[in-house]
């Protein structure tokens, strides 16, 4: 915020983030099949019938995941993902798939298939 700043406007900010913040303290993981994710840690692993493997994720990664974990049972189009994991990006529709490619893979050695 520049100055001068209306008070009641820094007061309803405040507040705007801290009920964001309390709401996403509810669910601070998430938790498909074999699959963990923890979002305050920002971390994700696997359990499978050799023990839990932590997954080396980067970011988009780690948001397609917590996105499609959030409502399973939908299916998702590009645009949704691009939408939910890129934000502020200028990224074309076919960039989510390199990422998914990696992210399956990095699944895939962990045990999660």
């Amino acid at each position: 915020m520049v100055k001068p700043f209306n008070p009641i406007e820094v007061v309803a900010r405040a507040n705007a983030v801290l009920r964001r913040a309390g709401s996403m303290s509810a669910a601070a993981a998430l938790r498909v099949g074999g699959l963990s994710i923890d979002l305050d840690a920002y971390q994700a692993s696997v359990t499978s019938q050799h023990g839990d493997r932590p997954l080396n994720l980067t970011l988009t990664e780690f948001r397609l995941p917590v996105n499609m974990a959030r409502t399973p049972i939908k299916v998702f189009s590009r645009s949704e993902l691009v939408d939910a994991c890129l934000p502020d990006s200028d990224a074309l529709h076919r960039t989510v798939d390199s990422h998914l490619s990696r992210l399956r893979k990095k699944l895939e050695e962990a045990g999660a298939v």
